[in-house]
């Protein structure tokens, strides 16, 4: 993924420095390219501009007795006209498999150009005595040589900092120690959610940029979609394209029903944070809506809309206990009027079902996801895992004594005691092919929900689904072509 070729390109101002030696990083490593090498990696910069931030990897081979283990930070260095190796970019590299009795695969991701080369000799010689004797000089490095190497390279280029710092956050993840970052991962959760319940493939999703500054929790939360790149993909893929709610959208882009669900957002909120994704004939909208300081948050709400089908999903997020990996309904003050509300939801979308809608196994848009808090948020596509309840499972299992484990008989739902739930897989694939969901559910239903959501200060993240519907077997082609 091309992050940045400039340290203003996507770096924060005002940032303070931090020694690799004061942060957690990564093991360190040297891959010394040819010029052969150098020019593919011009090329795929070529092909994915450093102001779009696209995901592109390099794979290349080498000896494996100088790759034995670890994911590293690497010095990627390229030869100049002169024949001089420089070091111009950084990348993070992981091995693949190996590929013959001596060689081992690597990926390269995160490669990042450096706003000025450092000569990879300087750097070395800025080494001292005892780092330089455990040098390598192509592959991983020892912990204190590569920190040698790391703060070498800053010291040559200061600006390098800021790109080490990118990539470690970029591999190992954002760590979250407030509410606010609680918020953002259920924000991040519930748009990959989205993007799978669409059965759209959208990696973009998961490369964000991290918060620049500290989060509060009397304040908003960032929207998730607002740290996500920007760029557009090539013609034929799923693109996002950024939009806001006052921005005039054409209708060719967009159906009237996901025009109405903009304006009822926009009336709502001063902020919405947008991305709109094309696959094949359809199209995504979703939204993250958050104006209340999480301190006064009332909980976090995923609404799904699939127009073609009348297809509604509402899925209320709930966080299991950091400690023990329990949620305690009993001690839960707002789930009463939840699951009021929820039951108001589901009675209503009855009321609407006609003889000669499609077959539902499950035919009501309620569901509660239980699921462990975020200690950190990763740059990957992976969902937080957790526990899926239609309202009325959920309500069954309130009765069930085999739930009444915790102390003095406390009623707790948890991995050790639930008998049967939803995960990630089964649920978002049972949406997408219109397993479970609503049919035939209007727009009045949606607008109610997306009104009551907001208003009652919840955190919310909003999809809907316009375009034409194919066959599962044609859903499932396309979902082969683009593995």
């Amino acid at each position: 993924m091309l992050l940045a070729s400039g340290p203003d390109a996507c770096f924060a101002e005002g940032r303070q420095p931090v020694s690799p030696t004061d942060r957690m990083i990564d093991m360190v490593a040297i891959i010394r390219c040819t010029r052969d090498e150098a020019a593919h990696l011009e090329w795929q910069e070529g092909l994915f501009p450093a102001s779009g931030r696209r995901e592109w990897t390099w794979t290349t081979t080498r000896l494996k007795r100088f790759w034995t283990k670890g994911s590293h930070i690497t010095l990627v260095a390229t030869p100049d006209r002169h024949g001089l190796l420089q070091v111009r970019r950084l990348g993070y590299t992981k091995r693949l498999r190996q590929v013959a009795d001596l060689q081992q695969k690597l990926e390269i991701s995160h490669v990042t150009l450096l706003p000025d080369p450092a000569e990879l000799d300087k750097i070395i010689a800025l080494l001292a005595a005892r780092h330089r004797t455990h040098l390598v000089e192509e592959g991983q490095q020892t912990e204190a040589t590569g920190k040698a190497l790391l703060a070498a390279l800053i010291e040559l280029q200061p600006h390098a900092d800021h790109v080490i710092g990118r990539l470690t956050a970029a591999s190992a993840g954002y760590a979250v120690h407030s509410k606010a970052g609680q918020a953002l991962a259920t924000q991040r959760d519930a748009v990959l959610g989205i993007g799978r319940m669409a059965g759209m493939s959208l990696p973009q999703l998961a490369r964000w940029d991290p918060p620049a500054e500290e989060l509060y929790d009397d304040r908003p939360p960032p929207a998730y979609l607002d740290l996500v790149s920007r760029a557009g993909t090539p013609s034929g893929s799923a693109s996002p394209v950024p939009l806001q709610h006052d921005i005039a959208i054409e209708d060719h882009q967009i159906g009237r029903d996901a025009e109405v669900f903009l304006g009822w957002i926009g009336e709502l909120t001063g902020h919405v944070a947008w991305r709109h994704f094309r696959q094949d004939d359809q199209a995504l909208l979703i939204a993250n809506v958050n104006r209340t300081a999480v301190e006064r948050n009332s909980g976090a709400d995923l609404l799904y809309y699939h127009q073609s089908r009348g297809s509604l999903i509402l899925v209320q997020y709930k966080k299991l206990e950091r400690v023990g990996g329990y949620y305690y309904p009993d001690s839960d003050g707002n789930l009463a009027d939840e699951l009021e509300r929820m039951q108001d939801v589901d009675a209503f979308a009855a009321s609407l079902r006609q003889a000669d809608d499609d077959h539902r196994l499950h035919p009501d848009p309620s569901w509660i996801k239980l699921c462990p808090p975020e200690g950190l948020i990763p740059q990957a596509d992976v969902m937080v895992p957790g526990m899926y309840f239609s309202r009325q499972h959920f309500q069954r299992l309130r009765d069930d004594s085999r739930l009444r484990d915790g102390r003095g008989g406390a009623l707790r739902f948890g991995y050790s005691n639930v008998p049967s739930y939803l995960d990630n897989t089964m649920f978002t694939r049972l949406v997408e092919t219109g397993m479970i969901g609503t049919a035939g559910a209007s727009t009045e239903l949606v607008r109610q929900q997306i009104m009551r959501s907001v208003r009652e200060g919840r955190l919310l993240t909003a999809g809907v689904l316009t375009g034409p519907e194919q066959p599962q077997s044609a859903r499932n082609s396309a979902r082969r072509r683009r593995r």
